[in-house]
């Protein structure tokens, strides 16, 4: 049997395998895996990696109190960059509002009144300096928000009242977040103040 023939039957082998595709390699080709292995390999990572539905809100997790973390620090410090990833992002706002400019509508309702919120938070320095993380509690008022004109082209859960729970000198002390919207998995804060 040639080293044609061979290739052959290992490309029918895998097209079974498979179940797409066909054995058409010339002899220049014999190294290379069939063309319907490479194509199907990318579907099915594509399959895997689709983000999560945003159909159902996200649970509370480790992932989620990391990033509750960095709020604490961004106020600490006084650079809300440090919390940038706790901020709904610049990407999913474009992609899910009705708006002739979203990316300037995100820097506007979204990116000033965060950066704002941190500042003004951090005045009280002395509170956020020394204060050590306890928890994020995701409100109770959670409601799926109705994709109309001028706003969510998607049904987004939003909730309210969330709250970061953290301890300074012994002492517990909360910091209420004013709005949170869950996309693609994540909860991210919308509105702080």
């Amino acid at each position: 049997m040639n080293a044609t023939g061979a290739s052959c039957r290992i490309a029918l082998a895998t097209w079974l395998a498979v179940g797409a595709g066909a054995c058409r390699q010339t002899r220049s080709e014999s190294s290379m895996p069939p063309a319907s292995v490479l194509d199907a390999a990318p579907n099915m990572t594509a399959v895997a990696s689709q983000p999560p539905d945003d159909a159902t809100p996200p649970s509370e997790n480790e992932e989620l109190a990391n990033r509750a973390r960095h709020l604490l620090e961004a106020i600490a410090a006084d650079d809300p960059r440090l919390a940038s990833d706790l901020l709904f992002p610049r990407d999913g706002w474009i992609a899910t509002r009705d708006a002739s400019d979203a990316g300037q509508e995100w820097d506007k309702h979204v990116a000033t009144p965060f950066r704002r919120a941190v500042h003004k938070l951090s005045r009280r320095r002395a509170q956020f300096d020394a204060a050590e993380f306890v928890s994020l509690e995701v409100g109770a008022s959670m409601q799926q928000q109705t994709p109309r004109r001028r706003a969510w082209k998607k049904p987004l859960w939003t909730v309210r009242g969330s709250r970061v729970t953290f301890i300074v000198e012994g002492r517990t002390r909360t910091l209420t977040i004013r709005e949170m919207t869950a996309w693609r998995g994540h909860w991210y804060v919308t509105r702080l103040r």
